[in-house]
């Protein structure tokens, strides 16, 4: 029978570095960075992000955007009111994605919204 007040039970063969095994970001793929990116956020919003379709557009430079094609209009705003927390979670996951854009198809159109880092607007 097992104490459970014996801490020093010997059926725990498992080394500490076993337990909590994290992934450094440079060695995550693209898509884990995206699950990375959206476990940051609360429920209502990974459940806004949940719909929407997501693509890095990398630039010469070496810089990019991070587009978020939002299934609506309303998804959209609600995501543009989120624009620090976004900002911050791209910042926790790819170090050279200088802007992200909130986009909506409309009549077979792509309309986006880029923003800085900072989350503000960027006119073209």
């Amino acid at each position: 029978m097992i104490d459970p007040y014996d801490f020093e039970d010997d059926d725990f063969d498992f080394e500490d570095e076993e337990l909590f095994k994290i992934k450094p970001i440079s060695q995550m793929t693209e898509g884990e960075k995206l699950q990375r990116f959206k476990r940051f956020f609360d429920s209502s919003s990974r459940a806004m992000l949940q719909d929407c379709l997501f693509r890095i557009v990398n630039y010469e430079d070496g810089t990019g955007t991070l587009e978020i094609l939002c299934p609506n209009e309303v998804v959209r705003q609600r995501l543009s009111k989120k624009k620090r927390k976004i900002t911050n979670n791209i910042n926790t996951c790819w170090s050279h994605i200088r802007w992200f854009s909130l986009c909506v198809q409309q009549d077979s159109e792509l309309h986006c919204h880029k923003f800085t880092r900072n989350g503000d607007l960027v006119t073209s």
